[in-house]
């Protein structure tokens, strides 16, 4: 479908400053041509949209969700599979009414929900999956009571249970299975966890030999890994493996923030999700105290990787049914980052963490059309992107999703 943006305020992800009065041409799912208003002719047979001022921009992106984990609370009762999957479809749905246009998943949900989006049989944003978490026997990803050795099991075609490894060999099996079911990365567990049940949070989880025969098989499928990384210790661990994505970098010292610059990994904190948590009665205590202390930590974390030039992504690690308000994350990333490298993590920066910075993350002619449009100015008030209201239009692709201009 071709459309015209007439009069649209541009925020294009770039580094530029906001540009009034523009026009934008979509054609074949691409930007075709972005020129002052008036100077670019409307499409024959195509969609011209008045944006009135409003500001475009595009499509958000989050690096870090849990479509799949479900769950209300820590002990919910087990329910049907049909309840799961209607809550995971609705927690894609939530995401593209709130302007979020491509995600990816860190754990926990099967790839055949991403394969259903691509093929249109599920409204959400493109899901890039990691299938099943791979994770030490009693690490983070181990969820089972310490009296119990049964663990649940995986469903291919539904379900990703995590799977639980312990040498280099069955790391390197968990990972091929997972990229042959349909994985477009792997995710391990590093470091403790706040709400796992029995790791300190200081525990280093996987050895660099374990860690490197996943970004091994990674990296001949063509991909990377991503680790789930509390601490410095299990970043260094990770990095020494070859690792692309530091997930949480929640205590995080000189050395290791220097070390991820000159790799160029990516870290990507969650800031909201510990806001979430924090204000929760049913925290145990100590998953309690392990939340107070990564909460205590993270913004010095965050200052000193970006005083070392690190690449900072954006996740939000929203759980449970009913993900909404996505964009919080922006909020809380914009009190330590400031509002514009917050807006830009979760768009520009997390393209390039993606591998898709020719296809996404900013508006510029001959990407993909993953476009927002926001009512209201972002840059003086990035509240606006949380609400769904403010975001009318979402188009993906080139194909209009949302739409209640």
């Amino acid at each position: 479908m071709s459309m015209l943006f007439q009069d649209a305020t541009v925020f294009d992800c770039t580094g530029a400053d906001p540009r009034r009065h523009m026009s934008v041409l979509v054609e074949d799912g691409r930007i075709a041509r972005i020129g002052a208003a008036g100077s670019v002719g409307a499409p024959e047979g195509g969609r011209v949209i008045d944006c009135a001022g409003r500001t475009l921009m595009p499509g958000l992106t989050d690096a870090h969700v849990h479509f799949g984990l479900t769950a209300a609370g820590q002990f919910e009762p087990p329910e049907s599979h049909v309840s799961y999957v209607i809550k995971v479809v609705e927690n894609i749905r939530l995401a593209l009414e709130e302007g979020f246009t491509t995600v990816r998943d860190a754990g926990g949900l099967d790839p055949a929900f991403a394969v259903a989006v691509e093929a249109g049989q599920i409204a959400g944003p493109r899901v890039l999956p990691s299938g099943s978490f791979l994770s030490i026997t009693g690490g983070h990803g181990d969820q089972r009571h310490r009296w119990t050795d049964e663990a649940p099991k995986s469903i291919p075609g539904l379900l990703a249970a995590t799977e639980i490894v312990d040498s280099p060999d069955a790391v390197r099996r968990a990972a091929r299975i997972q990229i042959r079911r349909g994985a477009t990365q792997v995710k391990l567990m590093a470091s403790g966890g706040v709400m796992s049940p029995n790791d300190p949070i200081e525990s280093l989880q996987f050895s660099v030999e374990e860690m490197r025969a996943a970004v091994g098989e990674a990296r001949a499928f063509g991909t990377y890994v991503m680790a789930h990384c509390h601490t410095s210790g299990a970043m260094q661990n990770a990095l020494e493996a070859g690792v692309r994505s530091l997930e949480h970098g929640s205590i995080l010292d000189d050395a290791t923030a220097k070390r991820i610059a000159a790799q160029g990994a990516f870290v990507v904190p969650t800031l909201v999700i510990l806001e979430i948590l924090s204000r929760s009665d049913q925290i145990p205590a100590f998953s309690r105290q392990k939340l107070d202390r990564v909460r205590g930590e993270t913004a010095t974390a965050i200052a000193i990787a970006q005083a070392a030039g690190a690449k900072i992504g954006s996740g939000s690690d929203l759980l449970g049914p009913r993900q909404r308000r996505r964009a919080s994350e922006l909020v809380e990333k914009a009190r330590h980052l400031g509002t514009a490298e917050a807006i830009v993590s979760a768009t520009r920066t997390n393209a390039a963490l993606f591998h898709m910075s020719d296809r996404i993350g900013t508006v510029e002619e001959g990407k993909e059309a993953d476009l927002i449009l926001v009512a209201g100015d972002p840059l003086d008030d990035i509240g606006v992107l949380v609400d769904a209201r403010n975001i009318p239009l979402v188009v993906k692709a080139g194909e209009i999703m949302k739409d209640t201009l």
